[in-house]
């Protein structure tokens, strides 16, 4: 299975010059737990750091700083982890794994970005396949009892 499969299909991202109010509110509009940070410029600049829900919390919170006073650009992490979209899942959830992080960006062969993959994503894949398997499993088991070759999925 490769990352593609499994990563969102847009990427939320927030200038670095906006506060982190603005990024937090974003964050809740978009149902996103982190943005990519860009240079200003149209229509996407240039990607310079990742800002999370996290980074929120240990960084701005505990700095004791007005959410209006702090730009993104001063909580935001400079080093975005990044795997190509052709590589498989199995290795995205290794990098996670090592570098101790929950979201990758998601880019081409060439850099250009093309979404995020995150932990949750991933989740979300899984869980659909294991309820499918469920699925087969309780046909196979209503054939056995019934002697009937009935479908038991859900109706389209």
């Amino acid at each position: 299975m490769k990352v593609e499969e499994f990563r969102s299909p847009h990427t939320v991202h927030i200038p670095m010059t906006r506060t982190v109010r603005d990024a937090a509110k974003q964050m809740r509009e978009q149902h996103v737990g982190a943005l990519i940070v860009t240079e200003d410029g149209p229509p996407l600049g240039r990607v310079v750091g990742i800002v999370t829900d996290r980074d929120i919390a240990i960084k701005a919170v505990v700095q004791a700083a007005e959410p209006d006073d702090l730009l993104v650009a001063d909580i935001m992490q400079t080093h975005v982890l990044s795997i190509e979209a052709s590589a498989d899942i199995a290795d995205a959830l290794q990098m996670m794994a090592s570098h101790g992080v929950r979201r990758l960006a998601v880019t081409e062969r060439d850099g250009t970005l093309v979404g995020v993959l995150s932990l949750d994503d991933v989740l979300d894949a899984m869980a659909r396949d294991w309820a499918l398997l469920a699925t087969v499993v309780r046909a196979e088991r209503h054939r056995e009892l019934t002697g009937s070759v009935q479908s038991v999925l859900p109706a389209a």
